[in-house]
């Protein structure tokens, strides 16, 4: 599959979709490269907001008739789409109690979209179920991130969703805190290290985070020299130039041009 192609596949699925639908035109190409290799596999595909019907009806024909799509929705006229083949499930997104039954009842999952309520505690609340959940290898994806920039889902406030998935990916360097004695900042919460012990990545796309899991391969990191130096190793120049730079900060709300400084602690 050359470039130009990817997620033609998909989006032809979309089109031929018995029931109405509606994405983001960016989304396909995403789609094919966390999903694609789940196509022709006994999978259990997990999408929340489904009252349409339209993305089932793609997601089984991408995915094939091995696949097992499970839909999640609050409207209970949802239950419908079960008369077409699909599991359906109704319950509230934002409750840890719904997740924790839900999760009990379906088993092993391989890949969850969030494409349900797009506010951001309901965001929060279903990935962290979803990783508490999970217990092979998997990706959960929130979709329609967006959502967190808008009037309408603002109650929020400075605690999106966004910028839980941003300090989430700073998490992730909590294994290499040992590499740096006295120089990493003490870690004050190990509930939040393990919390997202599984995680193996975290990408940012337009419109979608996605995280990638493995509870099997949970893996600690540690330093290591193909060969170790000798006297005549090359000395480290890392700080033997420019000490700063100027930088117009990437903020897109905000013109700002800030100075980021280098050197050592300690230095003048």
């Amino acid at each position: 599959m050359t470039a130009e192609n990817v997620g033609q596949d998909l989006i032809q699925c979309y089109r031929d979709s018995p029931q109405p639908s509606y994405k983001v035109s960016n989304y396909f190409k995403i789609y094919e490269e966390l999903f694609g290799h789940l196509r022709g596999t006994e999978c259990t595909f997990i999408e929340i907001g489904v009252l349409n019907g339209g993305s089932l009806f793609m997601w089984k024909k991408w995915l094939g008739e091995k696949a097992r799509i499970i839909g999640v929705d609050l409207n209970p006229a949802a239950k419908k789409w079960e008369a077409a083949g699909f599991e359906i499930h109704i319950g509230d997104q934002g409750s840890t109690e719904f997740w924790v039954e839900f999760f009990g009842k379906i088993g092993h999952f391989d890949a969850l979209l969030d494409d349900g309520g797009h506010q951001s505690f309901q965001q929060i609340v279903t990935l962290e179920a979803a990783l508490a959940a999970a217990r092979r290898k998997c990706v959960i994806v929130i979709e329609d991130t967006c959502a967190n920039f808008l009037a309408e889902f603002s109650g929020h406030g400075q605690h999106s969703f966004l910028e839980y998935a941003k300090a989430s990916s700073d998490v992730l360097l909590a294994k290499t805190s040992t590499f740096f004695p006295g120089q990493f900042p003490a870690i004050q919460s190990s509930s939040a290290v393990e919390k997202l012990a599984s995680v193996q990545s975290i990408s940012f796309y337009s419109g979608m985070v996605a995280y990638k899991v493995d509870p099997i391969a949970v893996d600690c990191p540690y330093l290591l020299w193909n060969k170790e130096p000798d006297a005549a190793a090359a000395t480290d120049f890392r700080y033997a130039g420019a000490t700063s730079a100027t930088i117009e900060w990437p903020d897109m709300f905000s013109r700002k041009t800030v100075t980021v400084k280098g050197g050592r602690l300690g230095d003048a």
